[in-house]
């Protein structure tokens, strides 16, 4: 009997394979099978639809048009399939959701987010990657992590939002400051020049024809909040990181300084698992209702 009912799942997944990573070789490597058994299952499937799914040349794997319409039946039917075996087949669930933030953001929302996520999934094991933004994409472009909060605009079509929201801002320091618009202290912010606070701190000194005493520039959010604890300076920090009983002074900024708006992403390619939708689900709740 030729048609969808002769099929495998397999076969959708190497087809799928292979429509998303434009190869056959490339396919090939990532299911770990060889080059001529992925060819052998597209023709399979091809004669079984009675069409052409894909066009081979020298640019590389080309999806057809009816390629393109098996590929959405495909990520439907696949996607059911693994809500079927989360929902049937616990063992084979992944047991490490590994997300990725940069320094500020980790210290913001991250402790919350894996505290409410580990009361509803206490099997689960949690990984935080904490590196700048560029390296956060890199990894999820590579599937080293299942998603990441960043700041940055995303330059990837491969690169899906999931969630967005503003994180309230304010210049901090441990001592008062008559006129904000003429500092005499020193600005403390992050060495990594694409960090988004540090951008926009010095954005907010152009805007204001600031010019601070001095520049300092620490490597950790720790160290940073040190040195405002010392008096060594001032920066732009996000509210929600700023530690309870302390002596800073807020200042609370204008326009569009008040917030900075945070992404949750994953790869577009990504099958989201049960796991991975409850992190989503827990962290869109929380961050829908503190921020």
């Amino acid at each position: 009997m030729k048609g969808f009912y002769a099929m495998e799942t397999n076969d959708l997944k190497i087809f799928q394979t292979v429509a998303y990573e434009k190869s056959i070789s490339k396919a090939a490597l990532k299911l770990g099978y060889a080059q001529s058994n992925i060819t052998m299952r597209i023709k399979f499937l091809e004669n079984e639809l009675n069409t052409t799914l894909f066009i081979r040349n020298n640019k590389g794997t080309i999806i057809t048009s009816n390629g393109e319409k098996l590929l959405k039946y495909a990520d439907k039917i696949l996607e059911l399939i693994n809500e079927v075996n989360d929902e049937f087949l616990p063992s084979k669930i992944a047991s490490t959701i590994k997300i990725g933030a940069t320094q500020t953001i980790s210290a913001s929302i991250l402790p919350k987010l894996f505290s409410l996520f580990y009361e509803k999934n206490p099997e689960v094991s949690l990984v935080l990657k904490t590196e700048k933004q560029k390296a956060l994409l890199d990894m999820i472009l590579k599937d080293e992590l299942d998603g990441a909060f960043i700041s940055a605009e995303i330059a990837s079509s491969k690169i899906k939002k999931i969630i967005t929201f503003k994180e309230k801002l304010a210049l901090v320091s441990s001592v008062n400051i008559d006129d904000i618009n003429d500092l005499p202290s020193p600005i403390i912010v992050n060495s990594d020049t694409n960090c988004p606070y540090r951008k926009l701190l010095q954005k907010w000194l152009v805007y204001n024809n600031s010019k601070p005493t001095a520049i300092i520039e620490f490597d950790s959010l720790e160290s940073i909040l040190g040195g405002i604890s010392e008096g060594l300076g001032i920066s732009l920090l996000p509210k929600s990181i700023l530690p309870k009983n302390n002596n800073f002074f807020i200042y609370n900024l204008k326009d569009e300084f008040v917030e900075l708006e945070i992404k949750f992403v994953v790869n577009k390619n990504l099958q989201i698992d049960s796991l991975l939708k409850s992190f989503i689900d827990i962290a869109n709740s929380y961050v829908s209702n503190s921020h």
